[in-house]
């Protein structure tokens, strides 16, 4: 496993620094969704109100994706919570790539500490293994493999050996959330021979308007889950032009997306977690 430091609580820090105004006014607050009754249930209202609040709601639908996006939830401003939360850096000193061997982050200071390092290890994977990037580096190329699949994991990747690696997801992850992960199609890793991993190699961007995130406070639900939301703060006016500037920037829309962690014999365990930008 990685090795992990705790900074004491501190207020919520946008993660673009100096550049964003923290917006005391109020944001648009919004929620992709499968349906237009999730939302409503999720946010107290009702289908005929989402739709008024919406008059795109129709084109908001991707048949692809199957879901409603960025949907207005109410009509007033949201005021972004300023809940404490404490910075944790994971590092994994066995990486051969610098820039992939750490990653801090912020998490809810509620937490305890294991549940703190298993949310701040679900961040380090997801940017840097299963979103920004996909797959390990470095890999060895093998031909005629299923899927999107490229090659076997190899010295210097986060791990080599399959089985240190789901033992890796089964401290940090769910068992639902590995099944799902695992079970892609196509599928971002595999097991391969001689206990390797097979791994895909891809990248994406990132959403240039992302100013930062911060979270509500983590409640326990009926069935023994902590579920909160991480509250991803975004500059959609169409005067922002970037962060070359001198100016400071005030986001203006939250887009809420749920977090999850469930309890196990042995600890704390993310089921749900999207990256925010």
């Amino acid at each position: 496993m990685p090795d992990y430091t705790f900074s004491a609580p501190h207020k919520p820090l946008l993660q673009q620094g100096k550049k964003v105004v923290w917006p005391t006014e109020g944001v648009t607050l919004r929620y992709s969704a499968d349906s237009l009754e999730e939302v409503a249930e999720i946010f107290h209202t009702t289908v005929e109100n989402i739709k008024e609040l919406n008059p795109d709601w129709q084109d908001n639908y991707s048949r692809n994706g199957g879901r409603y996006w960025d949907l207005k939830v109410q009509a007033e401003p949201y005021t972004v919570p300023e809940n404490n939360v404490v910075t944790v850096t994971v590092n994994a000193p066995w990486v051969e790539g610098y820039y992939d061997r750490t990653e801090v982050s912020d998490v809810p200071a509620s937490l305890d500490k294991q549940a703190r390092a298993a949310l701040a290890s679900a961040y380090y994977f997801q940017y840097h293994w299963f979103g920004m990037h996909a797959g390990f580096m470095p890999f060895e190329s093998v031909e005629g493999l299923p899927g999107w699949l490229q090659g076997y994991a190899t010295d210097g990747a986060f791990y080599t050996k399959f089985s240190e690696f789901s033992s890796f997801l089964h401290t940090v992850y769910s068992d639902a959330w590995i099944d799902d992960m695992l079970n892609m199609d196509p599928a971002p890793f595999a097991e391969g021979e001689s206990d390797t991993i097979l791994t895909i190699d891809g990248d994406r961007g990132s959403n240039i308007a992302y100013c930062g995130h911060v979270f509500t406070e983590p409640e326990l639900q009926p069935d023994g889950s902590l579920t909160f939301y991480q509250v991803v703060l975004t500059c959609e006016s169409e005067d922002f032009a970037g962060w070359a500037g001198e100016e400071t920037i005030v986001p203006d829309t939250a887009t809420v997306t749920t977090v999850r962690l469930v309890p196990t014999e042995n600890g704390w365990r993310v089921d749900a977690l999207e990256l925010p930008n």
